[in-house]
């Protein structure tokens, strides 16, 4: 059967996957991550969520040797510091399954030493939706506040509540270092169960770092002494700016230095 695609006619078989639940509908969950020196840290957390999250959304899981299918692609692919991206999606009949390698490249030293910029999202997240925790295909809100983040110029979108609570970055977990505390938006207030978020406030706590979640305003953001934003991609990026406002001096802290350089060694030490 013909369709049309693209300015021209092929066969549907070459497409055949377009056709699936999980790309017609969004009916589907991705994790992303980084490859260090070809080593997968915290691989198992990733593939743990996503499996939970195909859960919910009613797709049967994956039985799939994760480890030994990327290290097989980066080595046909001759990647060793790469972009990962794993997607998971409902077929009429079973669970889809892709895996995406290349290059990593995004952020070389010159970001982090001169920080993230960001905008307010024009939009709110809905935390009472059961779907707000989940990473699904279903990624509109996300990417359009990023995209009006790239619009204005900026390098991340932070989103607000339904109560004018900040919640993160709109691919991004929020941090705001004030006095010697450390503050991160709480989950019940709609902040995104980030795997470096976690990762990192349980190694501040074993570091003996006060760290605290908590609801937390645009005031809160403006007053802090420091700001940092974290991923799986971004690691631990320093925000410096929001809107037209500098956070602090409008240069990256010396307390979100400490907090990437010992992230870095949980990934590659």
């Amino acid at each position: 059967m013909k369709i049309f695609c693209n300015s021209k006619l092929i066969e549907k078989e070459t497409i055949e996957e377009v056709f699936e639940p999980g790309f017609l509908f969004g009916w589907g969950v991705f994790e992303t991550m980084r490859a260090y020196r070809a080593k997968l840290p915290f691989l198992s957390l990733h593939i743990d969520r996503l499996n939970k999250n195909l859960e919910i959304l009613g797709i049967d899981k994956i039985n799939l040797d994760f480890t030994d299918k990327i290290k097989q692609l980066l080595c046909e692919n001759k990647l060793e510091d790469a972009y990962i991206r794993i997607t998971a999606y409902k077929k009429r009949n079973s669970t889809g399954i892709i895996i995406y390698t290349d290059k990593f490249g995004y952020y070389p030293d010159e970001t982090y030493d001169k920080g993230f910029s960001a905008i307010i999202s024009p939009y709110r997240r809905d935390t009472k939706s059961p779907f707000s925790q989940i990473k699904s295909l279903s990624y509109l809100e996300n990417r359009m506040s990023w995209f009006h983040a790239q619009k204005a110029n900026k390098d991340e979108a932070l989103l607000l509540n339904q109560e004018d609570y900040l919640i993160g970055g709109s691919r991004s977990n929020l941090f705001l270092v004030k006095g010697k505390e450390i503050i991160t938006p709480s989950v019940k207030s709609g902040a995104f169960a980030g795997i470096t978020r976690q990762l990192l406030i349980n190694e501040l706590m074993d570091l003996r770092l006060k760290i605290k979640e908590k609801e937390l305003t645009l005031e809160d953001l403006y007053d802090s002494n420091e700001a940092f934003l974290t991923s799986s991609l971004l690691e631990v990026m320093p925000l410096v700016e929001c809107g037209s406002k500098k956070i602090a001096d409008g240069k990256p802290g010396s307390i979100t230095a400490k907090v990437l350089a010992q992230y870095r060694e949980l990934c590659c030490g």
